[in-house]
């Protein structure tokens, strides 16, 4: 996989250059199954080879469409991931790989590669940064795609531990009574380990910080009192980012951190995705800097009032011809995109057709922008049949979906209305 960096130079380097874009499920229960892949490819770009215009057209979609065939993984090796991509101009082969998700499986073959579905296989790549803590050292891993890294372990010298602490050798301690054996060297030993703790927070907090970067995940496990004074020590802006685990302990497996790395980033994309979707929600109720539906979305990104786009993964599947517009439009806005999961999804598709946006500042009067088969076009908002014009029955996907459109595309915000 590439970068969300990635994604968006290559997607502006090919804005004006024909790309076949495929995508492919390979998710597969029987392995007798393997086989389909390769006839699943096929019946797609036939599909998206009908939809070309010219005999000339028709000549640089088979070249690119040869070398799809010769990108296509081998049948025994599609058990690898539940997706695979590939872009392809007549040129040659742009970017392919396999991807973390199931995508829908269709070919496109269009103006600048198609890279909404891409989107949700990004959040995949937010790495999951694991601590497992106890009192005198933190393990430190990434997870990644499925993949689980050791980092390094921090741990404070064996003079950092000792504290340059000496344990009185007078039983005098100003007590009306005397302590208890042992009392006196066990209240510096606790001294010591809590002093080398706090020694050990101050590394492990800017360690974690750098390794999350903007937008990682921080997991903290071990002994349940240490990683819970761990998390406290973050910095307050990374608490949105953490998670505490009770269930992973010290000698967690390989594969038990992994899973539990794996959990954590779906609870934690969860949250996030819930938070920004009641920000929008209550701002659209109140008029305020955000837009829910797809036409006050569009108005809102012909005026590149939008700061944050909000997708679900059921609007990118069933409205891919919308989808790609709006995230084209985003992006080359420098908008950040967020395709939510879980619950917020839902909600998202039950309340605002699968897409919303958080605004830079309120719009009013705004030109609406309309979907069209190979990109956005302007019109104005007192125009009621805009929308109902769009053709996305043409937009070059398979026979399942190439005429649908999602259940609330047309559903009009009060927002929307109001204007």
């Amino acid at each position: 996989m590439i970068t969300p960096t990635d994604l968006r130079e290559l997607s502006q380097e090919l804005a004006d250059s024909k790309v076949l874009s495929v995508y492919l499920d390979t998710h597969l229960n029987d392995p007798a199954l393997r086989f389909t892949g390769r006839a699943a490819v096929a019946a797609a770009l036939r599909v998206a080879r009908a939809q070309t215009d010219d005999d000339a057209d028709r000549l640089l979609f088979d070249r690119a469409a040869l070398a799809i065939y010769q990108e296509l993984p081998p049948p025994d090796d599609l058990w690898g991931a539940p997706g695979w991509v590939a872009f392809v101009t007549p040129e040659g082969v742009r970017h392919v790989g396999w991807l973390p998700v199931r995508p829908t499986s269709f070919a496109a073959w269009r103006d600048g590669p198609v890279i909404a579905p891409y989107l949700r296989a990004l959040e995949q790549q937010r790495p999951v940064v694991v601590a497992l803590v106890d009192s005198r050292s933190a393990r430190l891993y990434r997870y990644v795609a499925g993949k689980l890294e050791p980092i390094e372990t921090l741990a404070p010298s064996f003079e950092e531990l000792l504290g340059g602490e000496r344990a009185p050798t007078s039983s005098r301690v100003g007590r009306s009574v005397p302590a208890p054996r042992g009392a006196v060297a066990t209240e510096a030993a606790e001294r010591r380990r809590r002093s080398a703790f706090q020694r050990l927070t101050s590394a492990l907090s800017p360690r974690l910080a750098q390794l999350a970067g903007v937008d990682g995940w921080i997991l903290i496990g071990g002994t349940p009192e240490w990683s819970r004074l761990a998390g406290e020590a973050l910095a307050p802006q990374l608490g949105e980012r953490l998670l505490l685990s009770s269930s992973l302990g010290l000698t967690a497996t390989d594969e038990e951190i992994a899973r539990e790395a794996k959990r954590a980033a779906s609870a934690l994309r969860s949250v996030q995705g819930r938070r920004l979707l009641d920000e929008v929600l209550e701002a659209s109720g109140a008029r305020g800097r955000a837009a829910i539906g797809m036409r006050s979305v569009e108005r809102a990104l012909a005026m590149h009032a939008v700061e944050v786009l909000l997708l679900s993964p059921a609007f990118i599947s069933s409205a891919p011809l919308a989808a790609e517009s709006v995230v084209r439009a985003a992006l080359t806005a420098g908008t950040t995109v967020e395709v939510l999961s879980g619950d917020a999804a839902e909600q998202l598709d039950q309340v605002a057709g699968g897409i919303g946006a958080r605004l830079r500042f309120v719009v009013t009067e705004l030109p609406l922008i309309v979907a069209g088969s190979f990109g956005l076009r302007a019109g104005r908002h007192d125009a009621p049949d805009a929308l109902d014009n769009t053709p996305y029955k043409d937009y070059p996907f398979t026979e399942d979906i190439d005429a649908t459109r999602h259940p609330s595309t047309d559903r009009e915000s009060p927002r929307a209305g109001s204007t």
